[in-house]
């Protein structure tokens, strides 16, 4: 059975393929073509960030974790509708008690997994900066990148949603084919090297 990290390895480098390929189809392709590129390198952002965010998600929950041992942080994220629930509890009785939440925190917590269908169908920055802030990740790196996002987002919108072909000449849409799979490439590995050790060093953990 493969390991964490593997998986990690196996979901990135699937993606980098990806791009890859993306990137040696551009060289001479007509419009037509670069606008499905450019539709299919959003994709690998989407996809890519949806798959390595479920592995964690995934791999934390079979640990199967009391609640208190979990990171507040992925509890808000996956989970707040169960804090709400935490504050519906509390009672003037619990409030005198040792550890009023002894009980519920030792409960085991499943934290929700991502909806492919209906979460993050719109990876723009603000998609991409709450995946890295729900997981503790650090998302400077990626934020740099935050405009070429927001284009390579506005191009796959102009394309799949509104069949708008661009009016750029050919030699320029293959240089921006080439530099969103790029910048989406980066964004994948740094993602991924943050992940490798997120168990080990406890980010999972309160």
């Amino acid at each position: 059975m493969a390991t964490f990290e593997e998986r990690i390895f196996e979901y990135c480098d699937t993606r980098v393929s990806t791009l890859g390929k993306i990137k040696a189809r551009s060289l001479g392709a007509d419009v037509l073509m670069l606008t499905a590129l450019k539709v299919l390198v959003y994709a690998q952002l989407e996809g890519g960030i949806k798959d390595l965010a479920s592995c964690v998600l995934r791999n934390l929950n079979s640990q199967r974790l009391a609640v208190g041992d979990i990171n507040p942080a992925l509890l808000q994220w996956r989970n707040a509708e169960d804090i709400g629930r935490f504050k519906s509890m509390v009672t003037f009785q619990m409030i005198g008690r040792p550890s009023p939440f002894a009980g519920a925190l030792g409960k085991r917590l499943k934290l929700r997994g991502i909806n492919r269908q209906s979460e993050f169908n719109q990876m723009d920055w603000t998609a991409v900066r709450k995946v890295y802030s729900g997981l503790g990740l650090d998302h400077s790196s990626a934020e740099k990148l935050k405009s070429q996002i927001a284009q390579i987002v506005e191009d796959r919108n102009n394309a799949a949603h509104y069949g708008v072909l661009p009016t750029l000449g050919k030699t320029l849409m293959e240089k921006q084919v080439r530099e969103s799979a790029d910048v989406v490439e980066h964004v994948l590995t740094d993602f991924s090297i943050q992940f490798l050790p997120f168990f080990t060093s406890g980010l999972h953990r309160r």
